[in-house]
């Protein structure tokens, strides 16, 4: 398979499809990021927010163990634009609920649409590419999700500084609508035609396939060890920053947009070694900037407490890892499985989402008493990460498979 993205119509060029790739993708940060300087308003107003959060990475989750093996029956396309309806209609509900629990059953039901935009767009990628070209394709369009992911919270800050927490709601609402737009207009289905096969034939069968590949393994333990030191990051940012160290909400929004900005570096970076080297290097290169990044915040705080400057410094560099990490990670994972994409990138979706379930778990009782969780989290998720770079994913491409 080629690394050109095969249109069947002019319209439908390669640059609509990263386009796509970097809403669809972005959709996930947005609703995070856009509501995160929200959140001490919504404490405010309705109690404790962290299950509107982890209760949209669950539902995320699980949903994509339905809607990735969906996709790969009857085409992306369909999942894809009942998913954009669905995100754009959750959004606009949360808008208008008055209690804790309608706004975290809002969260689980944007959680399960958003599911549908990830999974097909991350299986599109293997739909059109090979493995590496994968990682490049999506390395451009996770550019385009940190520019989303930049924006977001800036957006929300501005929104929080002039209008209610609802309106944050409103804006991932407009979002929806626009990758309904775009999906509908410039997306044609990308599962090349096959053989039609029973579903109860093939799900047993096909989920064990994908799960004793090596390489699947080695990248969605990637996955999962750099997305909850993410995740970490985001749901414990607006407290540390607003109420530990008394940044403003804005001043907030600009510390999360700066790392977005370093993230986005990162993804060029990807390219740049992914064309020098195997994705099993830059996985190791992206392992010492995300060590260089924790361990040293660690070491400041150990000799004068937490400090600001050295927390953000070190996510900087674990946000630049991270822009290394996820096209490998996410491309990898899928590579070696070209019929059951969708059934791939579903569960190391969801392997991601449940970590990150309960890691939020772990970090809700100690939001905004203390830096130093965020501390821990970041020292501790580098040396996760550095273990699967330096082990896991060598011996994985050292145990074969398909190529990458």
């Amino acid at each position: 398979m080629t690394g050109r993205v095969c249109m069947p119509n002019k319209q439908r060029s390669e640059t609509h499809y990263i386009i796509m790739l970097g809403l669809l993708l972005g959709a996930q940060p947005v609703a995070t990021d856009l509501y995160l300087p929200a959140l001490p308003a919504i404490a405010a107003e309705l109690g404790n927010p962290a299950l509107t959060l982890t209760g949209l990475l669950l539902s995320f989750g699980f949903a994509q163990l339905i809607l990735g093996p969906l996709s790969d029956r009857f085409g992306r396309r369909p999942v894809l634009l009942a998913g954009c309806a669905g995100y754009a209609l959750a959004s606009f509900a949360g808008a208008w609920v008055t209690t804790l629990s309608g706004l975290v059953i809002c969260r689980c039901l944007q959680g399960a649409a958003m599911a549908a935009l990830v999974v097909c767009s991350r299986a599109s990628v293997r739909d059109l590419y090979s493995p590496v070209d994968g990682m490049r394709a999506l390395s451009k369009g996770l550019t385009g999700l940190g520019i989303v992911a930049m924006s977001a919270p800036l957006t929300g800050a501005l929104i929080v500084a002039y209008l209610p927490w609802h309106a944050t709601f409103i804006a991932l609402g407009v979002y929806g609508l626009v990758m309904l737009a775009w999906v509908w207009a410039f997306y044609a289905e990308s599962i090349p035609a096959r053989v039609p096969v029973i579903a109860s034939a093939v799900l047993p069968s096909a989920t064990l396939v994908v799960l004793r590949g090596p390489r699947f393994r080695a990248w969605t333990t990637m996955l999962v060890a750099t997305y909850c030191t993410l995740f970490a990051f985001l749901l414990s940012s607006g407290f540390v920053y607003i109420k530990v160290f008394g940044f403003s909400p804005l001043g907030c929004g600009l510390v999360l947009a700066s790392n977005s900005l370093a993230y986005i570096a990162g993804t060029y970076l990807c390219r740049h070694l992914l064309a020098r080297m195997g994705p099993d290097r830059a996985a190791r290169i992206g392992g010492v900037l995300t060590a260089t990044g924790g361990l040293s915040a660690l070491a400041v705080a150990l000799i004068s407490g937490p400090q600001a400057w050295a927390m953000i410094a070190g996510q900087w560099l674990i946000a630049i890892a991270h822009g290394i990490h996820q096209p490998c990670g996410q491309a990898g994972s899928v590579g070696d499985f070209p019929e059951h994409a969708g059934r791939a990138a579903a569960l190391s979706g969801f392997a991601m989402m449940l970590a990150a379930f309960f890691c939020g778990q772990f970090m809700a009782p100690s939001l905004g008493s203390s830096a130093w969780p965020l501390v821990l989290s970041n020292a501790i998720g580098c040396v996760c990460i550095n273990i699967v770079a330096w082990v896991f994913v060598p011996r994985a491409y050292r145990t074969g498979g398909q190529a990458a």
